[in-house]
């Protein structure tokens, strides 16, 4: 149909001879779901359309509603379409106050999707006076999901008995923000203030501190006035559930948040005996877990808590880590790596009788640890030595070319100096390499290995790999460049001595910038910065 393809493609022009003849077109159907052209053209985000279609349809028209109730601008809430709506409200109002599908109002579709933009607009045109209390706590924990905290604090305004219900999935506000920390950020105010300048930033990092304060004093009011909270599920704060909860997702700032106002909440256990910090390290939140150090003697007693299972916080790290943990982490080898110093840390931390104790299945920490990653330590292992192998032979294949053009050294006395000045530092750079690919082709692998060993061997065999490549290459063309003239032999020389070492940076250069990465953030991991302040 000409209408619904025009309405598609926003061409206005298309159309715009059919509506002159028959404007009732404009108001009819063009789709099986029972869709108007506004619909289309709002969904695609046509301004202009729309604001052609307007200028001739009827203000009821505009609120048309498609078989599932959707009106055009449910259509636009959903895509985003911030100017489209706005023109909408122009001629309709109260546009914004029809429900669509399910009898979802068009502001949730926005808070839910993160349009902030859209989002606000829709809100200084709905009645949410008139929202049922439930339709009023979804909407403010989806804000608060899509970290839409500005509009959060207003609906939170609006009725401060909202920070104590519970949505359609059974969470309060206070418990939405708890799992989600990419909310909040360890920067200070200073480094906040700077971020602000971006709008995003300051919605993600420095706004989530302030709805929490606002959550929890309107949460404490709340209970203080326990008439005016007849009406939800609970007129009180679990804040050892919320402990757990950002515990669970690695939420670290919302912790120390909490640990402001309940230092004892440090003592709390969830229904598997597990403090958070059992939880952080059996889930492997490094930033939770570290929080640990700044405890003093109140460290060891928290280490001393076994669980229903026996296990003690040592076990808990000798379990494998969550898949989406090791997912983080490229290559097996560093995987193991990983695995291996937490173990090491968290054996560091607990006390002598505790690093041997077994557990309900008879089992020590270690033996847990060394049954648990028993796949990925093979797995491990056979990729280091697969990658020596496969870099020892190339080692030989340069050694071989190298030692054979020694014997045809260039006679001019300045080339011939950087001729051989370019072999002796291949050689090296090859005998080096060689030596750092056998040792990982003889190591025992064990766990210890691979916490630095493994990696440092690697980490040379490629760099040296690498600067014997480039030596080559000044080598080769110091040789080539004797022989040959002119500018087909100097293009020639340029791609050879281009090439090579882009192929390596391409293929091996990636694994190289992964081993260090790994390595470094391995020492820096379990860094505390005093968040606690005691």
């Amino acid at each position: 149909m000409v209408l619904h393809g025009a309405a598609l493609k926003g061409d206005w022009k298309a159309v715009e001879e059919l509506f002159t003849r028959n404007k009732d077109l404009a108001k009819t159907a063009i789709t099986e779901g029972g869709e108007i052209a506004l619909h289309i053209a709002a969904v695609e985000g046509h301004i202009i359309f729309v604001s052609k279609l307007l200028e001739i349809i009827e203000i009821d028209d505009v609120a048309a509603q498609n078989a599932k109730g959707c009106t055009a601008l449910c259509f636009a809430a959903a895509a985003g379409h911030t100017k489209i709506a706005q023109i909408m409200l122009q001629k309709h109002p109260k546009l914004a106050n029809i429900k669509g599908e399910n009898g979802v109002w068009p502001l949730y579709m926005a808070a839910l999707q993160g349009f902030g933009e859209m989002a606000d607009v829709l809100y200084r045109n709905s009645n949410i006076g008139s929202w049922t209390p439930l339709e009023k706590i979804n909407l403010l924990t989806s804000t608060i999901d899509s970290e839409l905290f500005d509009l959060a604090r207003k609906i939170l305004g609006e009725d401060y008995t909202l920070a104590v219900a519970e949505d359609s999935n059974g969470e309060t506000p206070l418990q939405v923000l708890a799992r989600n920390p990419l909310a909040f950020s360890q920067f200070k105010s200073t480094i906040c203030i700077v971020l602000s300048y971006t709008k995003k930033s300051k919605n993600a990092k420095c706004d989530a501190y302030t709805l929490m304060d606002r959550l929890w004093d309107a949460a404490e009011s709340c209970k203080e006035d326990i008439e005016s909270c007849e009406e939800n599920r609970k007129a009180t704060i679990d804040s050892s559930k919320l402990f757990f909860i950002a515990a669970e997702s690695g939420n670290d700032d919302f912790l120390v948040e909490l640990f402001k106002n309940d230092h004892n909440l440090l003592y709390k256990v969830n229904e598997s005996t597990h403090s958070i910090f059992h939880v952080a390290v059996l889930r492997r939140y490094a930033k939770v877990f570290k929080l640990m150090f700044e405890l003093g003697g109140t460290k060891d007693l928290i280490a001393s808590y076994i669980d229903n299972d026996g296990n003690n916080i040592l076990h808990l790290a000798g379990r494998l880590a969550p898949q989406n943990q090791l997912d983080s982490i490229p290559g097996a080898a560093m995987q193991m790596q990983r695995e291996v110093l937490w173990f090491k840390v968290v054996e560091k931390l607990v006390r002598p009788p505790f690093r041997n104790k077994k557990n309900s299945e008879g089992k020590t920490p270690h033996e847990l640890f060394v049954s648990e990653h028993k796949e990925l330590k093979k797995e491990a292992e056979e990729f280091m030595k697969q990658t020596a192998k496969s870099c020892m032979l190339v080692t030989m294949l340069i050694a071989t070319v190298v030692f054979t053009t020694a014997f045809t050294a260039p006679g001019n006395n300045r080339i011939l100096t950087v001729f051989l000045a370019s072999e002796v530092v291949v050689m090296f750079s090859l005998l080096t390499s060689m030596l750092m690919f056998l040792s990982l082709l003889t190591s025992r692998y064990s766990d210890e290995d691979f916490l630095k060993k493994v990696p440092f061997s690697l980490a040379v065999g490629l760099s040296s790999l690498f600067v014997s490549i480039l030596a080559m290459d000044v080598a080769f063309v110091t040789w080539l460049r004797f022989f040959e003239r002119g500018w087909p032999a100097m293009t020639l020389l340029l791609i050879f001595f281009v090439s090579a070492p882009m192929m390596f940076m391409v293929l091996e250069f990636p694994l190289l910038v992964s081993i260090l990465r790994c390595t470094y953030q391995c020492s820096g991991l379990f860094q505390s910065y005093n968040l606690l302040h005691f």
